[in-house]
């Protein structure tokens, strides 16, 4: 073993600037992974932060199930009747628009002093609070001072429906120390002063409660639910506890998300490794050979590169730990407001990147240790030092078609008829389960390894496909170039194999991304605009919109929306805590609905869903609910009630029409707890006896020729005495939300892009091991008058090669995959729209590629150009 590991330092120490290249490989992927998921650790400790800040004292949070949903103020004082209550805090919380250059929104909350405990988390800088609910007092945060140019004594005036609006004396100025106050200017004003001009009645939006024993939180949750359902239908109690697990699941998605984001550069780099071990093996052949010859055993052979990739692994290992805190660290001092916690070392990011290194370096090595351990004694007597078959490896093409196979009949074969063929009582349910799980424990990894597998048949055929137009291009022999790749095949399918993967991820990513995007289609017949009311309207005073004379007469309708849950493990995905409990209920005027927009039935029809609709319990669901359960026309959908789960009858399917997103849009602040599938279509009648809510912030409507939107909603406000109120185009909300949607794909294809970027490194390894083993035919040519710029032109036709042959694969392997992951998707969620590849995309990353490819081989090119012709020949033939 003493010798064995002589033998591995002395060839690590004898190549150097191979090893430090491959290292420096794995530290950038293992950093990257360890900036990744510290940074979302940060992040989430920043988020623990505010949530313990917001929170407070508090135990017990009381809030709205459903949107729409009244807290009467008056239920405070019966929760501090119970003995086991030490404070009850009830809150207005609400928006308010401010005018000027820049529009801005902020928050309002309506407290009641004395007796607001949760006010002595915040420190006050300047002034004083108020001491009574009926005031025209108003504290407010720095960053309120800081955007509106405020200070203490000055004047602040919400716009309202009077002329003047409300005008409210600054007597305070408190100081926030977290995250949100760079996003969120917030005002503390008396709570019935606020309740007075928002018009809300002497309600709130939540009840915060304190307990003298915090042990009892989820007992005293429990105790109160139930007298909760009879005082006052369609709220929550939860403990903190719960709030928190909530919390946490939602984080839940972020979390996975970042492993995901380092496993993808941790791939490129197993490839990497890959290479260069088997320019390793290729290189040595005859000092293999000549162990072997003098007693060495296949095994000792074999071992020697397993152990030279454990060290390399181990070391930038090591080195990229460092490295990944340094990043967390800038980042963290940087982007301060982001990460008010500070930056956390996430150690599931460092045992994820050193033992996924460690791990990709033994799956690395195998294929390389098996060629080294089939090197015979008979090869040290080869002057040439034999080299290895640039054959293809038929064996390897026929595995990687069977890897590559596994995603896609996992995900689309008969997987439901086989389980029922073994007695499953639910076959689409645990089929949708076992999908889940194989896909991203088995489908991903068999594709990436599949691709990985085919990658020399890429090479052979498209470098006998390319090199005859490279060559010309650079002007460079034909002759010299046609087997620059081949001649070191695994060597080549590995670096062509890091550079796919980057390439890969980014086809996928955005495949997915406008392939969702395009399947959001409007109807030809769609409302003029949604008029979205932030603090809500009752149902009486919504019917005075019929007397405002710019929108149509019997062409306005309020939109009750809420979000009842699913029974357990409705959607057959059981132990996976990101699926959706729950669904949105979209309560519409059947007599109106159909009136006002067009929606496309796939089963049922428009008569037949009105006249149904209209005697309640019964509902139209989207084509994606029907994809997720199998559910159709006819059949019974359970939801959650106030009063337990009822039965509703589906009496249509139809293509989701985007009122749905909309709705989504207009709950956006209060749905952040929920997690929906897809969405129902009701009546308002059912959502205000099954769900309890009793107000409304969501109007479609249509205005008269010639009306403009701003003009109808000054209308609107007068005329129910709320100033509230924002309107929007239904095209240009989808414009909005099309390029948010734009950008976070961008921010995302970060992950593909960083992977490229280690891919890189890999590409200067192959062309430096390339011209090591070729120097002394680089020799050759330099004396019979090749040029120093054809032979740098030379290095660089084999770059492209490289990139050019990457392109392909990952452009193969990109779509593929995409396919695998739009079945996935419809797995999940139910949305089926026609997959859109978008070739822009798929070009701009092979561009990448192809540059990442020539830019990295640029050194090693130049300094084999800048060599003189006897320092190559001195190399001799058997050179490595």
């Amino acid at each position: 073993m003493t010798v064995l590991r002589k033998l591995v330092v002395s060839n690590l120490l004898a190549h150097r600037m191979r090893t430090l290249l491959t290292a420096a490989a794995i530290a950038l992927s293992v950093s990257l992974v360890v900036a990744v998921t510290s940074g979302y650790a940060s992040l989430e400790g920043a988020a623990y932060q505010y949530f313990t800040k917001f929170i407070g004292t508090t135990d017990v949070s009381v809030s709205p199930a459903n949107m729409g949903v009244l807290i009467p103020e008056s239920l405070v004082d019966q929760f501090r009747a119970d003995k086991r209550v030490k404070n009850a805090i009830g809150r207005f919380e609400t928006e308010n628009t401010m005018p000027g250059e820049h529009v801005r929104s902020i928050e309002a909350i309506g407290i009641k002093l004395p007796g607001d405990a949760l006010i002595n988390d915040l420190v006050l800088e300047k002034g004083r609070w108020f001491n009574s609910s009926d005031s025209n007092d108003v504290v407010i945060d720095q960053q309120m001072v800081k955007q509106l140019k405020l200070k203490l004594g000055d004047e602040l005036v919400l716009p309202g429906l009077k002329e003047d609006g409300l005008h409210l004396h600054i007597v305070g100025i408190v100081h926030k120390p977290d995250v949100m106050a760079q996003f969120r200017s917030t005002a503390y004003i008396p709570l019935h002063t606020l309740q007075d001009f928002k018009n809300y009645g002497r309600n709130v939006t939540r009840i915060r409660i304190e307990l003298r024993n915090s042990s009892e939180a989820d007992q005293f949750a429990k105790d109160w639910t139930a007298k909760i359902a009879m005082i006052a239908p369609g709220l929550r109690v939860r403990s903190v506890g719960e709030i928190r697990q909530m919390l946490g699941t939602n984080l839940q998605i972020l979390h996975m998300a970042s492993y995901m984001g380092g496993l993808v550069s941790m791939v490129a780099a197993m490839f990497i490794i890959f290479s260069a071990l088997s320019m390793g093996v290729t290189e040595r052949q005859r000092t293999l050979a000549m162990l072997r010859a003098i007693g060495a055993y296949r095994s000792q052979v074999g071992w020697m590169v397993v152990i030279e990739g454990l060290l390399i692994a181990i070391g930038g290992s090591v080195a990229g730990v460092g490295l990944g805190w340094i990043w967390i660290k800038i980042l963290a001092w940087k982007f301060d407001y982001l990460f008010s916690a500070g930056g956390i070392l996430s150690w599931g990011g460092v045992a994820f990147g050193i033992g996924g290194s460690v791990l990709s370096a033994l799956a690395a090595s195998l294929l390389p240790a098996f060629q080294a351990a089939r090197v015979t004694p008979l090869e040290a007597m080869n002057p040439m030092a034999g080299g290895v078959s640039n054959r293809v490896p038929w064996g390897c093409v026929i595995a990687g078609l069977l890897l590559i196979s596994i995603d896609p009949l996992m995900l689309k074969g008969p997987l439901p008829r086989v389980l029922q063929m073994f007695g499953a009582s639910s076959p689409n349910d645990l089929a949708r389960t076992v999908r889940f799980y194989s896909h991203f424990v088995i489908g991903l990894e068999g594709s990436m390894v599949g691709f990985f597998l085919l990658s020399p048949l890429f090479v052979r055929v498209f470098e006998t496909l390319l090199a005859p137009i490279v060559a010309p291009l650079l002007g460079v022999k034909f002759s010299l170039l046609r087997q620059q790749l081949s001649s070191g095949l695994w060597r080549a399918a590995g670096t062509c194999t890091g550079l796919m993967v980057g390439l890969a991820v980014l086809i996928v990513l955005q495949t997915e991304g406008k392939t969702a995007l395009s399947g959001w289609k409007l109807p030809d017949k769609f409302p003029d605009i949604f008029i979205y009311d932030r603090t809500g309207i009752d149902l009486a005073d919504a019917a005075k919109l019929e007397d405002v004379k710019e929108i149509r007469k019997g062409e306005v309708m309020p939109i009750a929306i809420t979000s009842p849950g699913l029974p357990n493990n409705f959607l057959g995905m059981a132990g996976v805590m990101l699926m959706p409990d729950r669904t949105m209920f979209i309560g519409i005027d059947p007599n109106r609905a159909f009136k006002l927009m067009e929606l496309e039935f796939r089963e049922g029809n428009a008569t037949d869903a009105e006249r149904l609709l209209k005697l309640g319990h019964h509902v139209i669901v989207t084509t994606e609910f029907k994809q997720l359960k199998g559910l159709g026309l006819g059949d019974k959908l359970p939801l959650q009630t106030t009063h337990g789960f009822v039965d509703y009858t589906i009496c249509g399917v139809v293509w989701s029409p985007g009122i749905d997103v909309m709705a989504t849009i207009a709950d956006m602040g209060q749905q952040l707890d929920k997690r929906t599938a897809a969405s129902v279509y009701g009546t308002i009648e059912d959502a205000q006896r099954d769900f309890a809510v009793s107000k409304f912030y969501l109007f479609a409507a249509n205005l008269n020729y010639f009306v403009e939107k701003e003009q109808a909603i000054k209308q609107v406000q007068k005329t129910l005495k709320s100033e509230g109120m924002v309107a929007g185009d239904v095209r240009q909300l989808k414009a909005r939300i099309v390029d948010g949607f734009n950008n976070m794909l961008l921010m995302i294809s970060t992950v593909a892009f960083a992977a490229m970027g280690v891919a890189a490194l890999g590409v200067t390894n192959t062309v430096m091991a390339s011209i090591r083993t070729r120097r002394w035919q680089f020799g050759i040519l330099r004396s019979i008058g090749v040029t120093r710029s054809q032979l740098l032109r030379l290095v660089l036709g084999e770059s492209v090669l490289l990139g050019l042959v990457a392109c392909v694969l990952g452009a193969v392997a990109g779509i593929v995959m995409s396919y695998n992951a739009e079945a996935m998707v419809v797995n999940i969620t139910g949305y089926n729209p026609p997959m859109v590849i978008p070739w822009n995309y798929v070009f701009l990353g092979g561009g990448i590629v192809v540059v990442v490819s020539i830019l990295a081989s640029l050194w090693p090119a130049i300094w084999v150009a800048r060599a003189q012709p006897l320092e190559l020949l001195q190399a001799g033939r058997s050179a490595s």
